[in-house]
């Protein structure tokens, strides 16, 4: 993948990510009608999807305030997107 290709992979899976916590604020309410077995299920699928997604949100963070983002973090998102894409994904899943 080329650095504009992964640049706009990035995109992609950031607006992603920001439309699954949309839909999940959406149906805040309905999810106290959900089984307890099922509430749990995404609750968890949430929290992951918060902790893989957080060096993308971080990067975007820098990079919309002006600071420059840190070797480290660029090579945290390497990893980080395919994850954050598959843990929004299975929240996705998971909404009611």
């Amino acid at each position: 993948m080329t650095e504009e290709e992964f640049s706009q992979y990035v995109e992609h899976v950031f607006r992603y990510h920001n439309q699954v916590m949309s839909e999940l604020m959406e149906t805040s309410d309905a999810r106290g009608e959900q089984e307890p077995h099922d509430d749990y299920r995404l609750s968890t699928a949430e929290k992951k999807m918060v902790k893989a997604c957080e060096p993308l949100n971080e990067v975007v963070s820098e990079t919309l305030s002006g600071e420059n983002v840190g070797i480290q973090l660029k090579l945290d998102l390497i990893d980080a997107v395919p994850a954050c894409e598959r843990a929004s994904r299975d929240v996705e899943e998971l909404i009611p």
